[in-house]
Parts: structure tokens; sequence; C-alpha cells
């Protein structure tokens, strides 16, 4: 049973700031570069807690962790950050332009989750995670004394369509509490549906779903870590805002304004890359397609067709991009056989897992071919994890990285089936698009 639990969130108050100026995409989202301009952008900005930085002469007492928190209360005194009346669950609306052009909404609800571990409830985790994200969140939420300012993005089924029915209906007869554009032009808007009968169905609703982690892992495992140590140091909170239960927002799987989009895999620092001698192991497991290129224009045309090629190839195949430093051509790798994907992954795993593109990625080319095992993947040294098409060919072009694999989406369809086999995507398999907002709603823990 998925227990949900209305709060009272804290927010921005929208009387004493420009949200526009104050919320950030998410902490593992933000580079230094970013980090620098949300720091120059406003001195209210949310980045100050989720994502301080390094000075100094820090030390156990006063670090970035420590500085957070001192910011949060500051806000907090100050009304800068205020907190809801009464408890709520919160539709979240989301606008966005789709790779298409076409304008798309994303329609979630925010509330407290009772935390479950993962394997012995309702919730299901999609991708492995590493320890130093985790206990760097862990760090932050034990300064901030339980609140949390970000966000965990959650999957849950519901063909009906019930709770988005509920939320619509507050959501086109009142005007928003929250309204904030993101750096991408998106809009995001917040009500608090405050209805008891309302709560109720929505409760009643989500008691008969399993949920999904679409983005989050770190901070899910981190919330539970949470738990478990200050549950061992005999710690208290008033229910249901206490260290028992965890801000989530929720997004149906089967809302059309669901958008997953691809995370490339840019390769760099590898001594000795060639192509040349990549593409003749390659050549025994894939078929490969080459679009070569003598000038500009005749590579903006060959990028067209093989984007377009990869694409529909990817719609009955397992298919790749490869771009590689100095090539006046691209090529789109096909596998000839599942089998292969088969054999290549030792480790008692799904036959669906195996034949996930990512895994295929990571199992027949990166760790036989590439030398980038396990251990090198995690130590983040190797790969570059892209979004967009653009940002990859600028990379290989410019020789910052020696080469990328473009990947297609995957189907959330896919993402539902391996986790409720109980298994996790390699690292980064999805990007749920778009992000959820920091600083927007947040929630504390009331403390006995």
């Amino acid at each position: 049973m998925a227990k949900i639990f209305p709060f009272r969130a804290v927010y921005y108050n929208p009387q004493k700031v420009d949200l526009n100026k104050v919320v950030t995409q998410p902490y593992d989202k933000i580079n230094d570069k970013l980090q620098d301009e949300y720091h120059k952008r406003n001195p209210n900005n949310v980045v100050r807690i989720i994502k301080s930085k390094d000075e100094p002469g820090d030390t156990s007492a006063n670090n970035k962790y420590t500085r957070a928190a001192k910011v949060f209360n500051e806000f907090l005194s100050k009304e800068t950050i205020i907190r809801h009346t009464a408890p709520a669950l919160y539709a979240y609306y989301q606008t966005y332009k789709d790779v298409t052009g076409e304008w798309k909404t994303r329609k979630a609800f925010v509330g407290l989750l009772e935390l479950e571990e993962f394997g012995k409830g309702k919730v299901h985790a999609h991708e492995k995670t590493l320890p130093k994200p985790k206990q760097d969140r862990l760090s932050l939420l034990k300064a901030m004394n339980g609140t949390f300012l970000e966000q965990i993005f959650m999957l849950y089924s519901d063909t009906d369509m019930t709770i988005n029915k509920i939320m619509d209906s507050v959501a086109t007869k009142t005007p928003p509490l929250l309204e904030a554009k993101d750096d991408y032009g998106e809009i995001h808007k917040v009500w608090a549906v405050t209805d008891p009968k309302m709560l109720r169905e929505i409760q009643k609703t989500m008691a008969k779903k399993d949920t999904f982690i679409a983005d989050g892992h770190h901070r899910y495992e981190t919330a539970c870590n949470f738990k478990n140590e200050m549950k061992a140091a005999g710690k208290k909170c008033k229910e249901p805002e206490s260290y028992n239960n965890f801000m989530i927002t929720f997004v149906n799987m089967d809302d059309e304004g669901l958008t997953i989009f691809p995370t490339h895999r840019l390769i760099k620092g590898l001594p000795n890359f060639s192509y040349d001698d990549l593409t003749k192991k390659l050549s025994k497991n894939f078929s490969i397609k080459e679009y070569e290129f003598k000038n500009e224009s005749g590579e903006k045309a060959a990028r067209t067709e093989f984007l377009e090629d990869l694409r529909i190839e990817g719609q009955g195949a397992h298919c790749f991009g490869l771009l590689a430093q100095n090539q006046n051509k691209y090529a789109l790798l096909t596998l000839k056989d599942e089998k292969i994907a088969d054999a290549a992954v030792k480790e008692n795993f799904s036959t669906d897992w195996k034949r996930l593109d990512v895994s295929i990625l990571h199992s027949v080319i990166l760790e036989p071919m590439l030398g980038l095992d396990k251990t090198k993947v995690e130590s983040e040294g190797f790969i570059e994890y892209i979004r967009y098409y653009d940002e990859a060919f600028s990379l290989v072009k410019t020789g910052k990285c020696q080469a990328g694999f473009l990947m297609n989406s995957v189907k959330v369809q896919q993402v539902k089936k391996i986790a409720s086999q109980g298994e996790r995507m390699p690292q980064k398999s999805t990007d749920f698009y778009p992000k959820l907002l920091s600083g927007l709603v947040g929630s504390m823990m009331e403390w006995v």
C-alpha cells in the first residue's frame, strides 16, 4: 500500500521574491558554471541551500551544509520562505515544448509518502546509485534537520486519470498558488488541494498503486538512511511530517505529457583510441552504416539523415549512433542478433534487462571493446552523460571527447517492467523531461 499524506509545504513568498530568479534545476544537473550563475542571479536563490559552495578553511562545524541550514533559517525568519497554513496535496503542472516543438503539459501532485525499503513494498527503483551523491545529500539533510527543498520524481499508473481529474477540477477554477518560468522557458504552476473529500480520494486511489522512482534514486535512499539514523538515535517527530514520510512528486505514467529523453555517452581519456580499430571490432556484432561528408553543408545533411535513421531503426532494433573525433563521417550501429546481448551479460539479470539498449552498450561495447569496466564507469572519469544531440556533436568535434554513442529513449513500460522485477538499469539510463524545479515546494519535519 502506497500511503500518501497531505502536509504544510514551505515555499518562497511570491510577495517578496521573483520566483523565476530563486528556483533551480535539480542539484545533480547543476555544474560549476550553472552554480555560479545561480549564485549571481539572486541572493535568495535556493542554490545557496541545495548546492552551496565549499570555502577555504571549512571544518566539520562550519561548511557548505551548515551554511545551507543557516541560510534557510534566515529566509524563514524574514518570511522570504513561508509555510502553508493548512495541510494539502499540491497539484504541480509543467507546460513545456517537446523535441518536435509541440507544447505539452505534464501533471503531477506533491505529497508525503511513507518510506519503504526497495523490494519490501510498493516503491520500486529502476537505476543504480553511487555512494558519493548519497553521502552528500545525507550530510545536507542532517544539517537541515530534515527540511527538504528538492524533489523526488515518482511514477504510478492510473489509466482512469482519477487523480488528474481531481487536480484539473482545482486548476481550472482557481489561480495557482505559485508560478515560475525556468531556464528553458517552461512554465511551472502549483495549486494547493485542501478539500478533505478530494484528499481522501487521492489517498484511496494511491493506496492501490505501485510507485516507480523516475528521478531521485539517491535522494530516496538518502531519506531511508536518514530515517534509520534518526530512529536509532531515538529522535521523535509529529506525524505525518516526520522522518517516516518524505516529500515526493508523483506523475501518472499514462499521462500524455510524460517525455523521456535518451542519455548519450561520450568517451574521453582513453589511451590510443582509434575509430578504425573500434569499428573493426564492432563489425563482428553490429551492422555498420556510415554517413560521410566533406564540408559543412554535407555534414548538416549527413547528420540529419544519420539521426533520422537512428530514430526509425531504433523502433524495431537495438542501435546506436557513433561519432568520433577527426572523422568526416558518422556510423549507425545495429545489433545483428539479440543473443549477442544475452551472452555478453554474465550476471543473473532477466532477458528484459539484458536487452535494454543501455545494457547492450555497456556489456557489448564499452566494457569488452573499450575497457570501460564497472569500476571505470563508476569513477565518472571516462564518460560524459549528455542530453542533447548538438552538445554531443560539439564536444566530439572540438576534441573535448574522443567519441560519442547516441542513444534512443527508454520506454516508460520498460522502466515499469524492469523495476517490477526488482532490477535496476545501469546509471543514467533515463532522462525524464522536464525536470522538477528545486525550491518550488519543500517540506519540514515536525520534531518533538
